[in-house]
């Protein structure tokens, strides 16, 4: 089974949401899942087992909602290379705003430049689209974990 770590960036609860309801998921399939609001590349660093999923929202003009900002920037300040960490992503956003989704488009590219590698697709909720961001986030999930 496999230890996950649910990297979280929120505005309004909504990721944070979404990540708690897929917590809950992989711990009921018997994996390990634990929930960052805010995390340090050193949380990532001394678990370099634990496969990152990345669920975040987007804010103001496309910009990285401020819990997860400090991540994603020190892993570009320090750019440690990651051939070995698998990472998955829940983007959610609003297709209304040309930056649709950018927060986790950011992440997945970061994540790609590091080496890492990404289990499946970037999902991708619109809120324009759908009001039930976790249901179609737990879909999604029941897929990727079958990667774990």
């Amino acid at each position: 089974m496999a230890n996950v770590m649910l990297l979280v960036g929120s505005v309004y609860g909504n990721s944070s949401s979404v990540a708690e309801e897929c917590a809950e998921l992989l711990r009921s399939a018997g994996h390990e899942a634990d929930v960052f609001s805010t995390a340090s590349l050193n949380d990532l660093l001394v678990r370099p087992e634990s496969v990152l999923l990345f669920c975040t929202s987007t804010t103001g003009q496309g910009e990285m909602p401020d819990n997860l900002y400090p991540l994603i920037s020190e892993l570009r300040e320090r750019f440690p290379l990651m051939p070995e960490r698998r990472y998955g992503v829940i983007a959610l956003g609003d297709s209304s705003y040309e930056t649709f989704a950018d927060a986790g488009r950011q992440c997945d590219e970061l994540l790609q430049e590091l080496q890492a590698r990404r289990i499946g697709d970037v999902l991708y909720i619109d809120a324009c689209e759908t009001a039930d961001p976790e249901g179609v986030a737990i879909e999604w999930l029941r897929d990727w974990m079958t990667a774990l």
